[in-house]
């Protein structure tokens, strides 16, 4: 923006999948209640590489990314993490604890090691390739229906390029002569592939800002987003855009009636009117209650007194002319005041 003075185009993620030519996705929000990026400080615009690791490559977040990936995967599924020890391990629990075949690459493999891990990836002898720097960009198998971002990130363009690797259609879906957005959306509908799903792993509360799947999809403000997350992590199951959606603008009515509440109280001038009835209460007495400290049932004039503090007249009138308990009540008040004066 220093050189250009305006941007032509914009084709993001969202047009893609807006025209037919990316497949929608499905979202959820994992909890990792072990791990704390709160320690971690950000440089370059993303965690500290070196502190991020150490933070995820404790036994108990190593474990929970594997029963993560175990539990959400579908098809074909790519797992992401910041060191090669964290791909390792995540690697081991998956095949040995989980029983699900993995294989990991990582970015100073030996390029025929490396080969082979994606060969058998890509045959399918494997369900799950885990992977440090190597197929966040560059790699391309449009089969692959599952992405666990085990490596949470502050950064919009790394986050996309990772889930740049799951937004294929499958070959042969959408390039067809002829076609237009609503026919492409369809194709990719009817396919073994209709949409790609997304696990970001979150740590123990999002005061971090991590870049999900909700900040990419979900159009407002940061208030908005953020009670998109809380609901997104509270879900029983992934959701989809439209539901992405829908919490959004269920956040922003709530918002717009907060702030039309708020602009009535502003605007409101002077003050309340009428007169406050209330009574005294011993919060230390503990002896047996007098029937001349119940307050008056009655609506009107009187109502909210004590019967104590009723006028004898009313409370004489009260005894005469009313019925069942209301005048049993006013009855033993009379006689309460009977037996007072006859005592004094």
């Amino acid at each position: 923006m220093n050189y250009y003075q305006e941007s032509l185009c914009n084709y993001d993620l969202r047009w893609a999948i807006d025209n037919g030519w990316a497949a929608p996705p499905v979202c959820r929000l994992a909890r990792v209640s072990s791990l704390d990026l709160s320690g971690i400080r950000v440089s370059g615009g993303d965690f500290n590489q070196e502190a991020l690791c150490k933070a995820i490559e404790a036994e108990a977040t190593l474990h929970r990314i594997a029963l993560i990936t175990e539990q959400e995967r579908v098809g074909q599924t790519v797992v992401f993490t910041p060191s090669v020890a964290s791909a390792k391990a995540v690697c081991h629990y998956l095949s040995n604890n989980y029983e699900v075949p993995s294989t990991y690459v990582y970015g100073t493999m030996p390029d025929e090691e490396r080969a082979e891990a994606l060969r058998r990836f890509k045959t399918r002898e494997v369900q799950v390739l885990v992977n440090c720097q190597v197929v966040a960009v560059g790699f391309d198998y449009p089969p692959t229906q599952t992405l666990i971002l085990g490596r949470p990130t502050k950064s919009r363009s790394f986050w996309l390029q990772c889930v740049g690797r799951a937004t294929r259609p499958l070959p042969g879906t959408v390039d067809f002569a002829a076609s237009t957005p609503e026919s492409r959306r369809a194709a990719i509908a009817a396919s073994a592939k209709p949409h790609f799903k997304i696990v970001d792993c979150t740590d123990s509360s999002l005061d971090h800002r991590l870049i999900t799947s909700v900040d990419m999809f979900v159009a407002g403000d940061p208030a908005v987003k953020d009670a998109v997350k809380k609901a997104a992590l509270e879900a029983p199951a992934p959701l989809t855009q439209e539901e992405l959606d829908a919490l959004a603008l269920r956040e922003l009515e709530r918002q717009r009636i907060a702030q039309e509440i708020e602009a009535r109280r502003q605007a409101m001038k002077g003050r309340a009117t009428g007169s406050v009835v209330g009574r005294d209460v011993d919060l230390q007495f503990t002896g047996k209650r007098s029937v001349g400290t119940y307050t008056n049932p009655l609506k009107g004039r009187y109502a909210g007194y004590r019967m104590s503090e009723l006028p004898d007249h009313y409370v004489q009138w009260g005894e005469r002319t009313l019925k069942g308990w209301v005048r049993q009540l006013f009855g033993k008040e009379l006689q309460r005041r009977w037996n007072a004066r006859t005592t004094y």
